[in-house]
């Protein structure tokens, strides 16, 4: 069963240290300074495709439209992300690589699949990444909780299609946690039974 204890969250460090810097961004990008630079950060689909501003689909992962936006992604954050990062069949490397690249993926597909003029911003599809990635290690190790992740897991893809949710970057980001799942978690789980 995963549970999470104030120990697990001291060597969450990754996790912690990436919520510090998604309520930093928050106050500085979107509360403090002017519009301007916020909306040169966020994921706008025109100005990636036309202007080449390709950074917008890292910065956006760290940009939060309000308040309820931020808690309720960095909750998730805390959850996931303290989970991965106490497994220790996890490296650190592979959990930012989990984390960066299943956000990459959940932007990439909003930039193909959204109108042009869209813009987008959030850690919701790195965080889908965390949560595909969780769900594999619950059906590899504790398939008593598997009927349990089903629900869970279907609760966050039915919440993903409610009016102004990217739900592409939710089902990308998952898909990708989903891959990682498999390439860093059961694929090594499997050779070790070989040997």
């Amino acid at each position: 069963m995963i549970i999470l204890d104030i120990e697990n969250l001291k060597d969450a460090r990754i996790t912690l240290t990436l919520i510090f810097v998604n309520i930093l961004s928050y106050f500085i990008f979107i509360i403090a300074a002017p519009e301007e630079i916020s909306f040169f950060l966020v994921q706008f689909n025109r100005n990636i495709i036309y202007e080449y501003e390709i950074w917008r689909l890292i910065t956006s992962i760290f940009l939060h439209g309000d308040p309820i936006h931020l808690f309720s992604n960095m909750f998730a954050l805390l959850l996931f992300g303290a989970t991965i990062e106490n497994n220790k069949s996890i490296s650190k490397i592979q959990f930012l690589i989990i984390y960066f690249i299943s956000g990459l993926i959940g932007n990439l597909f909003s930039l193909f699949l959204l109108p042009l003029d869209t813009i987008s911003l959030g850690a919701s599809g790195a965080i889908f990444g965390l949560i595909g990635f969780v769900f594999t290690i619950i059906a590899t190790d504790d398939r008593s909780l598997l009927l349990f992740a089903l629900f869970y897991l279907a609760f966050f893809i039915a919440t993903s299609f409610m009016e102004g949710i990217n739900f592409w970057a939710h089902i990308f980001g998952l898909l990708g946690g989903i891959v990682f799942g498999y390439l860093f978690y059961i694929r090594k789980r499997k050779i070790k039974l070989v040997y």
